[in-house]
């Protein structure tokens, strides 16, 4: 397209209206990030996580997928000497294959770790299921001119959302941030309930830049009678890079699904994610997870040539509308 720049580190581009170019070709978030990041920042905060190791039964929770990044993320925290509690959320419109729950089997005996599934309905607040309706009425809607330009205008004010401390009822684009939204309220209360302050997920970008401090630990404490509960990015907080993981997927027994690419969008694993991904990516010109995979490569995680693969590999057909899934997860 005429006119449109991209990031010379990252894929971002300037069909995404929040994207900034500068004169030497680097977007906002990469020129932010370079100008900021502080590794020694990261250092202090492993010191402080790895406090919380104790002698208990278990003394973190570790998000698990099955996938290679939160395998691996399990192995590490075992690594640092943690007694890890490793769980997946269940929810509606999530389905976990067969061949996934093998895995995860095969990986949690391997590494000794007791595992649990989650249902997370219970965090579904009345707004949350407000926004999925919301969306789910948005994306049905005819592609006409008017159309596309209302749902750039809505992506683009819901990014004002982002916060999980706003409680607005939205038709947000994204179903990751209403999703969001559900998980760290079930990442809090678990937690709580086990007398854990640990949670670790296996998400390879920053947790935080407030203040221009990129830290890899989000703080919660939504009461005041109720401790508090770290949320810590763990790839982040290590450095993980993309060429790491192979050595630790082999040594877990860790192998790829028929049909897996080396990295790939949320519609891989969601069908929700998936009943978006595509419309919204011919509606706007970028895929809904670019944002995410340049964030991923400006943190040196993957390269270019993975973001965009994963891009290509993400603009799939869904078998189901995305008020189809929210149906047969009932949620609506």
């Amino acid at each position: 397209m005429d006119g449109i720049k991209e990031c010379k580190i990252c894929v971002n581009t300037t069909i995404n209206p929040s994207i900034k170019i500068n004169s030497k070709g680097i977007c906002n978030v990469c020129e932010h990030y370079n100008k900021y990041f502080n590794k020694e920042d990261l250092e202090k905060e492993l010191e402080f996580i790895k406090k919380f190791i104790k002698d208990e039964k278990y003394d973190c929770m570790v998000g698990l997928s099955g996938g290679k990044d939160s395998s691996a993320m399990l192995y590490t925290t075992k690594k640092l000497g943690f007694t890890p509690l490793a769980f997946s959320f269940e929810i509606g419109y999530n389905e976990m294959s067969d061949s996934v729950k093998a895995k995860i089997k095969r990986i949690t005996q391997k590494l000794e770790v007791d595992y649990e599934t989650i249902d997370i309905n219970n965090y579904m607040s009345s707004v949350d299921k407000e926004c999925l309706e919301k969306m789910s009425d948005l994306y049905e809607q005819p592609l006409t001119d008017e159309f596309k330009e209302k749902f750039r205008e809505i992506y683009n004010e819901g990014r004002k959302y982002y916060s999980t401390k706003q409680n607005i009822s939205f038709p947000f684009v994204r179903p990751c941030q209403i999703c969001r939204k559900i998980a760290i309220k079930a990442y809090y209360e678990e937690a709580v309930k086990r007398n854990i302050k640990v949670v670790f997920v296996g998400i390879n970008e920053w947790a935080s830049n407030k203040d221009n401090k990129y830290t890899a630990i989000r703080r919660l404490k939504p009461f005041e009678n109720k401790p508090e509960v770290y949320i810590v990015h763990l790839p982040f907080l290590v450095q993980r890079k993309y060429d790491d993981l192979p050595e630790i997927l082999k040594e877990i027994g860790w192998t790829r699904e028929v049909g897996d690419h080396e990295v790939d969008t949320g519609g891989s694993a969601c069908l929700l994610a998936k009943a978006c991904e595509k419309k919204a990516n011919d509606i706007m010109g970028f895929h809904l997870d670019a944002a995410r995979l340049s964030r991923e490569i400006t943190v040196g995680f993957i390269d270019k040539n993975k973001a965009r693969e994963a891009i290509k590999n993400g603009n799939r057909e869904s078998k189901y509308t995305v008020k189809e899934v929210l149906k047969r997860g009932k949620i609506i």
